[in-house]
């Protein structure tokens, strides 16, 4: 088991620094001390650490307004190819959604940039040469703000804050509205802030992000259509396809209208809708929710 967690004392803020040494400057003959910059004492600090508290992973996040760059990224050897990386990319870029920040930018080296792109990031140019012979490429994500999304923005925004205000696990679940499009809906929730046991998503915050998403397509068309009515979930089925390993994402689809409308007349409204969760590309869950609709 790992997890992510911020360096509170003297003595975790030194191991964090060292191993920022050890994988990243003294490979390449760079003296202690050049691991640190002037950015690091208002930056932002995480480290990853297994069951027995040993230190595996660093990584630090520096906000500057809207956009926040990540740097000083590593694992250590024997434990690469688990997973850590964009476990620790992820937990980063929660710190900078909850501060706002609308781009990610970093320096990546070249070896680096695929697992980059995995991650969301784009090479936009030719970065540094570090040391006089390592080049890095320039790379940056976007973290789509409500604001970006077409189609009623402002009802995105206000179902966002719905969620928050009336529904508490969905901003502990870092549950994010990504898409709406009027008739499709789309869900993100963080993944390290829903891991289970075995570091894969917790199967009840898989089951919650699906019922959100669909309740969130009914609110969406019911502000859209004039009617209102309290929603309330009747019953769930869901099927765990696969271990959510990857960013979970939700979608589902579907034109409400001439279900909505008898709300009008109030009379009580049923909806079935399909939902599916994504682990990064791959279907994981597949939820079919019928909620009930209860006119003012």
């Amino acid at each position: 088991m790992y997890r992510v967690v911020t360096p509170q004392t003297e003595a975790e803020l030194e191991a964090y620094y060292q191993l920022r040494w050890q994988l990243l400057r003294k490979p390449w003959q760079q003296p202690r001390g050049s691991e640190r910059d002037e950015f690091d004492e208002y930056a932002h600090h995480r480290m990853m650490v297994d069951k027995d508290g040993k230190l595996v992973a660093v990584g630090r996040l520096y906000v500057s307004g809207d956009e926040a760059q990540i740097r000083f990224m590593a694992v250590v050897p024997e434990c690469r190819d688990k997973g850590l990386g964009t476990r620790m990319v992820q937990a980063l870029e929660q710190v900078a959604r909850q501060e706002g920040v609308r781009r990610l930018v970093m320096n990546a080296r070249e070896e680096a940039v695929a697992f980059y792109g995995r991650c969301g990031f784009t090479v936009v140019g030719e970065g540094p040469i570090s040391f006089g012979k390592i080049p890095h490429r320039q790379m940056i994500k976007a973290l789509t703000p409500i604001h970006q999304i077409r189609h009623c923005p402002e009802l995105c925004d206000e179902l966002q804050r719905q969620w928050h205000r009336r529904i508490p696990i969905s901003e502990k679940m870092g549950v994010k509205i990504t898409q709406y499009t009027g008739t499709k809906f789309k869900t993100r929730a963080n993944l390290t802030a829903n891991l289970n046991l075995h570091e894969s998503m917790f199967a009840g915050s898989i089951y919650s992000q699906c019922v959100l998403t669909g309740w969130g397509l009914i609110w969406l068309q019911m502000q859209e259509y004039g009617v209102s009515g309290d929603i309330v979930q009747g019953s769930g089925e869901i099927k765990y396809l696969t271990p959510v390993w990857d960013e979970p994402t939700a979608e589902v689809q579907g034109r409400l209208r001439e279900q909505l409308l008898p709300l009008k007349n109030g009379e009580r409204v049923r909806v079935e809708l399909n939902v599916t969760l994504y682990s990064g590309d791959t279907k994981a869950a597949t939820f079919t929710g019928r909620y009930v609709i209860l006119p003012h």
